[in-house]
């Protein structure tokens, strides 16, 4: 779980990304963003929390959520019982290739709630089911990634034909200057996050004023700066709090948090539980 910039590589022989999903644990992915285009679809069970650019989602069986390309986008799960999900990533050189505009437009492809397009979203579910069915057959059939391609230029047909939209933003040059400028300061705290961090530390690393820095932040990813390094210290002790046996105040104090009280504060607002009771929990089973 890494709030910053992602790479998406896709698989050999594949022109997208396909990811199925079947863990019945807790999971939380903080917010990032990609070029690539990517869409989440629910098969089986739910998917707790979809944010995306400030707009929260639950999505459950049969929706489809598609994120835009460079999106700040994060993911949130609870246990649960028989879930399924598929996430696809188109990156944009592929869509590119056969659609050299696709800077200019976005895609408007949330299924829920949405009842007016009913017919719209049912031919994408049927090509993504095809995709899922085909990819998880591809061990089997040698010939499978030919037909994955094949429906990959098909789903890119039905997203330009159904979801396409104009693109808002005025200024895609403007828009990357400040996603350069974000992926400095949260890599900079990824690489710091167990040190005392201040917000006037930030805002003399990057030369800007601390006001400055606390507006550009909230403005571009929805969330404070304080949040953002609390997630990532939470995401950092996670490994160590369910593999070993280390006492939780010295896990919170390895990890940046500056005493055992914050680190169940922040814990629990994502995990519903302390540090303590969940790691508890999670050994029973």
């Amino acid at each position: 779980m890494e709030y910053k910039y992602e790479m998406i590589k896709t698989e050999d022989q594949l022109p997208v990304k396909i990811i199925i999903h079947t863990a019945d644990i807790q999971m939380f992915i903080p917010r990032h963003w990609h070029e690539s285009i990517e869409i989440s679809y629910v098969l089986s069970g739910k998917i707790d929390q979809i944010y995306i650019d400030g707009k929260d989602y639950v999505s459950r069986q049969g929706d489809v959520v598609l994120i835009n390309s460079n999106a700040i986008h994060s993911f949130s799960v609870n246990s649960g019982k028989n879930r399924k999900a598929v996430t696809i990533f188109i990156p944009n050189e592929f869509i590119q290739a056969v659609y050299p505009d696709i800077d200019q437009v976005a895609f408007d492809c949330v299924s829920i709630d949405d009842k007016e397009r009913k017919a719209q979203f049912e031919e994408l579910r049927c090509n993504l089911n095809s995709m899922v069915t085909t990819y998880e057959n591809k061990e089997n059939d040698p010939l499978a990634y030919i037909k994955v391609t094949s429906l990959s230029y098909e789903l890119i047909y039905i997203l330009l034909k159904n979801f396409k939209v104009d693109k808002k933003n005025s200024s895609s040059i403007k828009v990357r200057k400040y996603l350069e400028r974000l992926n400095l300061i949260t890599s900079f705290i990824k690489e710091n996050y167990n040190q005392n961090l201040t917000l006037d530390l930030l805002s003399s690393t990057f030369y800007l004023s601390s006001e400055y820095l606390s507006r550009f932040f909230v403005k571009h990813t929805g969330m404070t700066v304080f949040d953002y390094i609390n997630a990532i210290r939470l995401e950092k002790s996670y490994p160590e709090l369910m593999n070993t046996d280390v006492p939780v105040i010295r896990i919170a104090l390895n990890h940046g948090f500056p005493n055992e009280k914050s680190y169940n504060r922040v814990f629990k607002a994502v995990f519903h539980e302390t540090p303590t009771q969940y790691r508890k929990n999670r050994n029973k089973r």
